[in-house]
């Protein structure tokens, strides 16, 4: 399966969503009521590492950088307004 394929995958489908989306005052590290990029990867990655399902076990398998890549896309579909962080609207978003 080409990477870009397996990243949309990763990241575009409604279940991968959800898993993501988890809970906003625990991914919000330092409680100032946004996400920022590293608390968003930190939090994911963390939830994503300790899942057993499908889509945690292909994203354990990729190599850190895309990973890294994957999250990155997911923060940015998840970031309206392009403002660098989540705030609650955002990642309530549907």
């Amino acid at each position: 399966m080409p990477v870009l394929v397996l990243v949309m995958a990763l990241v575009g489908t409604p279940g991968a969503q959800a898993q993501m989306k988890g809970n906003f005052d625990e991914a919000d590290a330092n409680h100032d009521g946004r996400v920022t990029l590293q608390e968003f990867e930190s939090y994911a990655a963390s939830r994503l590492t300790a899942a057993n399902g499908p889509r945690a076990q292909r994203f354990k398998q990729l190599d850190p950088q895309l990973q890294g890549t994957v999250l990155q896309k997911r923060f940015d579909a998840r970031d309206r307004g392009h403002k660098g962080y989540l705030d609650r609207g955002d990642w309530n978003a549907p």
